[in-house]
């Protein structure tokens, strides 16, 4: 698709950008590691070491800028599997499943439980039979030991599944075995710095602040070129302001920001833009993740990702935990919007209840809805053949092209979305002992579960990464 839509024009673009700009200027970052902030003073940012803050001029953001890939591989365990994401228009939108989730939540018994690294093996190998699922998110079972849950988890997400992983680490010292299970499966550090068969997370602390262990995780990716994100998560009208221009800027900055702390520290690391705002329910205080202003703030945020030639990604979370239809149409609303403002990623596929809850039967619903976005997204072909001049005129007042050539040349020749779950027929025929979608997405789930099998890794590399797990759990739990 080569047009998207715009929510800004031009000129609000470069209003959002210059008080961006403005915010880092004066305010700043502000972080206390020894190594980034001597890093960042050398690079030219204003450092007050004592005070932590860290001013940024503009060159050095339009520095980060330039340095931060606008395309780079998420590679799978095999090559079938990986993926190429890119800032430009080519590819429809990649697709993630929730990550860190740590509630499992059944459609049909409306009962919410404690995740389970068993839940955890069936998401693994969903995911690896659904073709519109691109990367696979790790959840947080409850059922692992609290100190290693991470590296339990990334076990399973290896041994269960074929796909990227975004692997969420507990801590630094986490992360370090994380890597070494990754290298593991790679075939070694250099094979891992090639094919990252995982991507990872930084995280800010709102506002505008880096903690130290989360730029000690950096550090760390950094030494195998791994992929990372960056959550942009303000609250709107709590921790920014509650202005959607103001939500934008403000987002915006801490965009910026990471780009420099990531680009200054790891010189072209891959990364996202990557937006999951939500906003405070004034009258009843809570927090909301899906609302019109929200699709409104991610939509112009892509905006400007697309602006920088930078890969962007969010989230189509939804906030209620137990009305299906509201769950849909909230995704399918995400989905689509988010596709037609450019986006790279699509996340937290599966997830509910504000990313707190992941749903298996919402992660096949969620492969349909992406199969119908990327059919949306891609558009069709105009020319003189497909216009068909000569048909209309050769049928005339007839009105029957079912049974003419143009149709029988282009019956398979221009795609058509084939729903799998949707059902498109009559109300009569319909409800003559026909189950409902989510009956028929709880079919798939179970044909999935029963029939697909993944190729076991082989038994050394079991053994290798049981004792990875075993080394870690020694470690940790003793710290």
């Amino acid at each position: 698709m080569s047009q998207y839509y715009n929510i800004l024009t031009d000129n609000e673009i470069q209003m959002v950008h210059e008080a961006s700009l403005e915010v880092l200027r004066t305010t700043g970052l502000r972080l206390n590691h020894p190594v980034a902030l001597e890093r960042l003073a050398d690079a030219g940012a204003d450092v007050d070491a004592a005070g932590g803050q860290v001013r940024l001029p503009v060159e050095l953001v339009e520095k980060a800028l330039k340095k931060t890939p606008e395309k780079f591989l998420c590679a799978g365990r095999t090559p079938e599997y990986d993926v190429d994401v890119s800032s430009g228009p080519a590819a429809p939108p990649v697709v993630r499943s929730g990550g860190g989730t740590i509630n499992h939540y059944d459609f049909f018994s409306n009962i919410f439980r404690p995740l389970t690294l068993a839940d955890c093996r069936d998401i693994a190998t969903l995911m690896d039979a659904l073709e519109n699922m691109d990367i696979v998110g790790c959840p947080a079972p409850r059922d692992a030991p609290p100190e290693t849950y991470d590296l339990h988890t990334l076990k399973v997400m290896l041994e269960a599944g074929r796909k990227h992983i975004w692997a969420l680490p507990k801590s630094s010292g986490n992360l370090k075995y994380q890597i070494e299970m990754m290298k593991a499966v790679a075939g070694g550090g250099e094979a891992l710095r090639q094919r990252p068969l995982c991507s990872g997370i930084v995280c800010l602390i709102e506002p505008l602040f880096f903690p130290n262990d989360e730029i000690d995780r950096l550090l760390l990716y950094g030494e195998y070129n791994l992929p990372v994100k960056v959550p942009l998560v303000p609250m709107v009208g709590a921790n920014a302001p509650y202005t959607l221009a103001g939500a934008l800027a403000r987002t915006h900055s801490e965009a910026l920001g990471s780009m420099v702390l990531l680009q200054t520290l790891c010189p072209g690391i891959p990364t996202w833009y990557y937006v999951l705002l939500h906003e405070m329910e004034m009258h009843k205080g809570t927090a909301v993740y899906h609302s019109p202003e929200i699709m409104m703030i991610n939509s112009g945020l892509l905006q400007m990702a697309r602006l920088f030639n930078i890969p962007s990604a969010a989230v189509g979370y939804s906030t209620t935990d137990c009305q299906a239809h509201q769950i849909m149409f909230e995704r399918g609303a995400a989905l689509t919007m988010y596709a037609l403002s450019g986006i790279t990623e699509i996340g937290a596929a599966g997830s509910i209840e504000g990313g707190l809850a992941i749903s298996p039967l919402a992660l096949v619903i969620d492969n349909e809805l992406a199969a119908y976005t990327r059919r949306l997204t891609k558009g069709f072909e105009i020319n003189r053949e497909t216009l068909a001049v000569e048909a209309i005129n050769r049928v005339g007042h007839k009105g029957d092209f079912m049974s003419d050539p143009h149709t029988l040349k282009f019956l398979r020749r221009e795609k058509r979305f084939k729903p799998d779950l949707f059902d498109w027929l009559p109300f009569e025929l319909s409800n003559n002992g026909n189950n409902t979608i989510l009956e028929r997405a709880h079919d798939k789930m179970n044909d999935i579960l029963k029939r697909d099998e993944v190729p076991p890794l082989e038994k050394p590399l079991q053994k290798e990464l049981n004792r990875i797990l075993q080394a870690a759990e020694k470690e940790l739990k003793e710290a």
